[in-house]
C-alpha cells in the first residue's frame, strides 16, 4: 500500500524532531514555492484535509534529502474521506456542478440535456471531423506535439469501437471518450511509463469480452451535460463487461482530471519525472504527467458507484 502524503509529511517532520510551526519555517525559507505556508497548512497536510500540489510535494521530499523518484507515488487521502455513499455526490458535487470547474470543465451548464447525443464512432470516413476535432484537444495540452497521429487514432477506433464516443449537440462537437481494451501487459507498460500511447498498436486491443485493462486514452467534456453523458457511458461499458475488466486507467495531464480520477477511487500509478511527451502546459501553467489506476473490484466496493453501473 502506498503511503499518503499526509502520513509520510508526519514521519518526517518527527523524525527531524520538528514542531509543524518550524517545519512550516523552514520550508518557506527553503522554497520560493513553498513560501509563505504556516502551521496550520502542515496541519492539514498532516491530517489530509488538503493536498498540496505535485509540485509543492516535490519541494518537501527535497526538503527532507529524499529521492523524490522513490518516494513518489504518494496515495492519495483524498477517497479515504469518503464514505461509500457520498462517492457520487462527490463526483456531481466536484466535478459536474462546481462553479470554480464550470469556468474549466465547460462554459455551458444547461439544466436539461434533451438536445445532446452520443454518436458511436465507428472508424468510417465520415468520423474524420471528431478526430481530428479530439487531435486538437489533446494538441491544445501537449504542445511539444502529440505523438498520435490522425491514421493512428482512426485505426484505433476502427478495430474496437466499443467506447469510442464523441458528445454532440445539434451535431456540434461538446466532448468525446476514447477508451480502449488493451491486453494487461500492455496496460501496464502505459500507466508505468514504459511505453508511449503512440506504440499502441491495434494487435494490443483485444474484444472486450476478454480479460483486459481499460485505458482511457482521452476524455473530455466541453459541458457540464456532456461530460455527464460520457462518464454515464464508461460506467454502462464497465456493467456490461464487469467479469473482464481487470483495472480501468489513463493518462491523467489535467487538475480536473485528477480530481475525476479521485472520486472514482482511482490511485496514482507513474509520476515523473520527465514528461512523457515534453514539457505539458495546460491553461497556462505546466503539470505533470500522471497515470491512475484501480482494479474494477476495488472500485465496485463503492456502493454509490455501483448504483450508476447497469449491472448486467
Amino acid at each position: 500500500m502506498l503511503e499518503n502524503f499526509g502520513s509520510y509529511l508526519k514521519r518526517r517532520r518527527r523524525d527531524n524532531g520538528l514542531t509543524q510551526d518550524r517545519l512550516a519555517l523552514a520550508l518557506s525559507c527553503h522554497s520560493n514555492t513553498l513560501g509563505g505556508i504556516d502551521s496550520v497548512t502542515i496541519s492539514r497536510w498532516e491530517r489530509g484535509t488538503t493536498e498540496p500540489t505535485l509540485e509543492r510535494q516535490r519541494h518537501v521530499i527535497h526538503f527532507f534529502q529524499d529521492d523524490a523518484d522513490q518516494v513518489l507515488p504518494f496515495r492519495s487521502a483524498r477517497p479515504n474521506l469518503l464514505s461509500p455513499e457520498q462517492s457520487v455526490g462527490y463526483l456531481i458535487r466536484h466535478y459536474l456542478n462546481s462553479p470554480k470547474l464550470g469556468s474549466k470543465v465547460g462554459t455551458f451548464p444547461e439544466k436539461e440535456n434533451r438536445k445532446y447525443e452520443i454518436r458511436h464512432l465507428s472508424g468510417s470516413d465520415v468520423d474524420d471531423p471528431f478526430i481530428e476535432l479530439i487531435l486538437d484537444y489533446d494538441h491544445s495540452i501537449f504542445e511539444a506535439g502529440l505523438p498520435v497521429s490522425h491514421e493512428l487514432l482512426h485505426g484505433w477506433i476502427g478495430h474496437s469501437n466499443v467506447l469510442s464516443v464523441v458528445s454532440t449537440k445539434f451535431n456540434h462537437y461538446f466532448g468525446h471518450l476514447i477508451a480502449l481494451p488493451l491486453a494487461e501487459d500492455i496496460y501496464w507498460r502505459l500507466i508505468h511509463g514504459e511505453m508511449e500511447e503512440a506504440e499502441i498498436r491495434n494487435s494490443d486491443i483485444v474484444p472486450p469480452e476478454e480479460p483486459h485493462g481499460l485505458y482511457i486514452y482521452s476524455l473530455y467534456g466541453a459541458s457540464k451535460i456532456a461530460a455527464a453523458l460520457l462518464l454515464i457511458e464508461m460506467a454502462h461499458y464497465a456493467g456490461k463487461y464487469l467479469e473482464s475488466i481487470r483495472h480501468i486507467g489513463g493518462l491523467c495531464a489535467t487538475s480536473d482530471g485528477a480530481r475525476l480520477a479521485r472520486s472514482f477511487h482511482l490511485q496514482p500509478g507513474h509520476v515523473g519525472p520527465e514528461v512523457a511527451h515534453g514539457p505539458v502546459r495546460y491553461q497556462g501553467r505546466e503539470v505533470q504527467y500522471l497515470t491512475y489506476t484501480a482494479p474494477l473490484a476495488a472500485i465496485l466496493k463503492d456502493a454509490g458507484l455501483r448504483r450508476i453501473l447497469p449491472l448486467h
